[in-house]
């Protein structure tokens, strides 16, 4: 058993230098600390990064069409309820009346503090996975299909839209202007004027941000426009078993006056609040990964040997070119060396 200690004793994979030819100096000492501190610190790092994971972002094609999306908005008009009309038309000409679902508030007109008015929307970013997961709080509207106080100055309108999910558009628009109606809206009540405080696709969720979301337009026009195109890009957010399915949308805009026909006497485009929106055949799935642990651990050998051999290196330079710029004798000052070695002891006298 005694034979087999010391066997293994003996055997080393990586063979040490004997302590008889080792050399001790304070700069030595200084790089060792400094090197086990630096390997400390990145070892620290990787144990971060391990336990905290990386975020992974993906494009797969979306094979699903869904038929119970729905538009989610809360919004102002500057407009007499009883005097506004709402539609939604999708590509394949199938029509919604979102009068039905949408709730009709009269109300004084206000734009809320720190809204973006008259401001081109032309930036989006999208959000990230911690701040999803912190804000995925999902909502619904209490109410559907209600009116109330529809003779006030401006209309507060909002609930959710069921759609399909297919290109189509959202319209507000005047009574009478466009469609058959037994009202039309006189022209002197046009005013398209607008504030919107949120609007979205998919479930809702009411502290996320989206483009729209805290945005206006003010304008002076009767026969004003304004027209907004939406490309919607279906969005998994996962995290610790966790999952946030929404959209996200970037967002275009284009606002004109429509004009009158002089010899008819006829408008040449129907006045309101166009939302167009186009679905992207791809879906984005952003999620939280973790590297496996045995790979985690080979990773961690890497880097620790990986720092050894070029402090190793990086100190050998450093006693390199003190030696060229001042010299062996000063590279030598505060060097100790082991006693014990071949050289160190005298060799007995021979008698004769």
């Amino acid at each position: 058993m005694e034979s087999f200690t010391k066997r293994v004793k003996t055997f080393d994979a990586f063979p040490k230098v004997d302590p008889q030819h080792q050399v001790r100096s304070k700069r030595g000492g200084l790089s060792t600390i400094l090197t086990y501190l630096f390997g400390l610190l990145i070892l620290w790092i990787e144990i971060g990064g391990y336990i905290g994971g990386y975020v992974d972002r993906q494009f797969v094609v979306d094979n699903v069409v869904r038929s119970d999306l729905t538009i989610n908005i809360d919004m102002i008009v500057a407009m007499p309820c009883a005097f506004i009309h709402t539609n939604v038309e999708d590509i394949t000409r199938d029509r919604f009346l979102a009068g039905e679902t949408l709730n009709f508030e009269g109300i004084n007109f206000f734009i809320p503090l720190g809204f973006k008015i008259n401001n081109p929307i032309d930036f989006h970013q999208t959000p990230d996975l911690d701040e999803v997961v912190q804000e995925s709080l999902r909502a619904e509207f209490r109410q559907s299909s209600s009116r109330i106080n529809q003779g006030a100055p401006a209309c507060h309108i909002f609930g959710s839209i069921p759609v399909n999910q297919v290109k189509g558009d959202f319209r507000i628009t005047g009574k009478g202007f466009g469609y058959r109606d037994r009202s039309h809206v006189p022209f002197e009540a046009l005013n398209f004027t607008h504030a919107i405080q949120e609007f979205s696709y998919g479930d809702f969720f009411p502290y996320l941000n989206n483009p729209l979301d805290a945005t206006g337009k003010v304008t002076n026009e009767k026969l004003q426009a304004f027209v907004y195109h939406a490309r919607v890009v279906p969005t998994l957010y996962e995290k610790l078993g966790l999952e946030v399915d929404t959209n996200q949308y970037s967002l275009t805009e284009n606002h004109y006056v429509v004009k009158t026909d002089e010899i008819s006497r006829k408008l040449q485009g129907i006045p309101g609040i166009y939302f167009r929106y186009e679905f992207e055949p791809i879906k984005m799935i952003i999620r939280e990964k973790r590297i496996p642990f045995f790979q985690f651990i080979v990773r961690i050998g890497t880097i620790c040997g990986g720092i050894l051999v070029a402090a190793g290196y990086l100190f050998k330079l450093y006693e390199k070119l003190l030696v060229i710029f001042f010299g062996k004798k000063f590279v030598d000052q505060g060097k100790e060396k082991k006693e014990g070695g071949l050289l160190d002891k005298r060799l007995p006298k021979m008698s004769d």
